[in-house]
């Protein structure tokens, strides 16, 4: 069911002939909100500008359904050659991952006659899910919040690996990160700094950029050699040296990592000393 203020219920009612326009708020993992309409002037709703002169955005439908059940935005997303994303070409910072895990709002508002906005109904909130990009276009796949109702079960796998998520509520490991800043020679995807910690320390854990253009960025670690991250994921644009990010270790389940690197065995979840499956002769 959609909800609707009072004054768009008594509108619609009134009225046979309304003028409507799509909200487009995609709100990106570092904080950032894109705010577009597919109108031909700007629409202020709930206090917010959408703009017009953005991309051009075409959806499909929506459904409404009794249950519960995963549903799927599908947007084509064509930007002009002045369009930018986080200071990049619109369909150059899509490709290299800043749209990933996004969140995805759309508003259908009605407005008057003279373009004064009655009201609005929410028809999708999801998250960004799969992205494709060519020359010219950007189709964008978001799935509904119901999907992450899609959980493995059951709950506990007997397996040697911990089961808990590294620095969650039940890991309870301290999120204790190195700060650094970002050294000369680096690319989208490496970044040196004068870190002297081991090599692998930081595999699989993640860096998050607290000043500059990418302020709030969040990459994974891919690899790292002392001084050297290896990102499995390119930046938005290449850090400008000097600026400050965060590295935080990462886990590979395994026991001894959880004690020798966290200290933290007495909330290991796995169970390393089930024999290994045997296949008799």
């Amino acid at each position: 069911m959609r909800e609707a203020s009072q004054e768009l219920t008594e509108y619609l009612l009134s009225e046979h002939a309304f003028i409507m326009a799509d909200l487009f708020d995609i709100e990106l993992t570092n904080g950032t909100v894109l705010r577009y309409c597919s109108f031909d002037a700007d629409i202020t709703f709930n206090g917010q500008l959408y703009s017009a002169s953005g991309p051009i955005i075409r959806r499909s439908r929506t459904r409404c359904v009794i249950g519960v059940e995963v549903d799927t935005l599908n947007l084509e997303v064509a930007p002009s050659p002045m369009d930018t994303l986080l200071g990049l070409p619109w369909i150059h910072a899509a490709g290299i991952g800043a749209l990933d895990g996004a969140n995805v709002v759309l508003y259908r508002v009605f407005l008057r006659n003279d373009l004064a906005v009655v009201g609005g109904v929410t028809l999708f909130v999801g998250q960004v899910a799969d992205l494709q990009t060519s020359r010219h276009l950007v189709k964008l796949t978001a799935n509904s919040h119901a999907q992450m109702f899609n959980v493995k079960m059951p709950r506990n796998l007997w397996q040697p690996g911990c089961l808990h998520t590294l620095y969650d509520a039940d890991c309870g490991a301290a999120r204790n990160g190195s700060v650094a800043s970002v050294g000369a020679g680096g690319t989208s995807t490496m970044l040196f700094c004068a870190l002297s910690l081991t090599s692998g320390w930081f595999d699989q854990g993640y860096v998050q950029f607290s000043s500059g253009a990418l302020a709030g960025v969040r990459r994974t670690v891919k690899s790292y050699t002392t001084g050297v991250f290896q990102l499995l994921l390119p930046l938005p644009s290449i850090p400008a040296v000097g600026d400050g990010f965060t590295a935080y270790p990462g886990c590979d389940k395994t026991q001894a990592t959880c004690a020798a690197k966290f200290n933290n065995l007495i909330h290991f979840r796995g169970f390393p000393y089930i024999p290994v499956a045997e296949t008799a002769a």
